[in-house]
């Protein structure tokens, strides 16, 4: 039976997801050992970029024309596409420049901008069909044994779709924006983590993106009975998914 064929392109992030994937130590072997990594810079020295590909992950936002276009030509010759991590799936981090003009964005970072050609930070999705989504800072890892076992099984992967504070119940926590009065964004973001920050009594970030369905303008709401300032939820519902429709209806109440 031939192995699955793997490329990895990286876009406009850290690249702490590829590292979740090097570093991917208890099921390693027994999952990427089945598969051909047949394109990556940090993981292979050969390959190429031209594929064709079974499954393509894409790690990053898109924030350059250039990045959109190799992107539509990896789709093509893509059987199946996966944007892994909040910056391929919501915009991430990148995506906080979205909210200040760009030609100011480019003028605060580069001496001379007349070389550059971005674009405002995006994901993947923005651009081209994907089939499933890796969500986390960085990837999950319960999403990321899903998908590379039903790659190699032939079936559809399940992916998480509910929220943090359901992980909550079931680690037994006390609800922290009950109980302590924390702003905790775990009503509105998508679970994945195990509920990290919760169980370590600190506030969800929302790093993982919103939940399908997630009601941001009642959880905003519930920020300012709590006396939060205006810019300080405009910030709750920026910091990691500044271009997704759920969180933008937390924002724009307050913008």
């Amino acid at each position: 039976m031939e192995r699955p064929r793997i490329g990895i392109f990286k876009y406009s992030c850290c690249a702490g997801c590829q590292f979740q994937l090097i570093y991917f130590q208890e099921h390693l072997l027994e999952t990427f050992g089945a598969v051909d990594i047949v394109y990556g810079r940090m993981e292979t020295s050969a390959g190429s970029e031209e594929g064709p590909f079974d499954v393509v992950l894409i790690e990053g936002a898109i924030t350059e024309s250039k990045q959109a276009d190799q992107l539509k030509a990896v789709r093509g010759r893509s059987k199946y596409l996966v944007p892994i991590g909040s910056c391929a799936v919501n915009g991430g981090i990148p995506a906080i420049k979205n909210l200040t003009p760009e030609l100011e964005v480019e003028q605060r970072v580069y001496s001379r901008i007349e070389p550059i050609h971005s674009v405002r930070a995006h994901p993947a999705d923005e651009y081209v069909r994907v089939d499933a989504y890796l969500r986390g800072c960085p990837v999950g890892e319960t999403d990321l044994i899903e998908l590379v076992t039903a790659l190699l099984l032939g079936t559809r992967p399940r992916m998480i779709d509910y929220c943090v504070c359901v992980e909550c119940k079931r680690r037994g926590n006390t609800c922290i924006l009950v109980a302590e009065g924390a702003p905790c964004m775990g009503p509105v973001t998508n679970a994945g983590c195990g509920a990290l920050c919760p169980s370590n009594h600190r506030s969800c970030y929302a790093c993982w993106g919103p939940m399908p369905g997630a009601n941001a303008p009642a959880l905003a709401r519930k920020f300012e009975a709590m006396g939060m300032p205006p810019d300080e939820i405009v910030r709750r519902f920026t910091e990691f998914g500044c271009p997704t429709l759920e969180f933008r209806k937390g924002a724009e109440l307050y913008e």
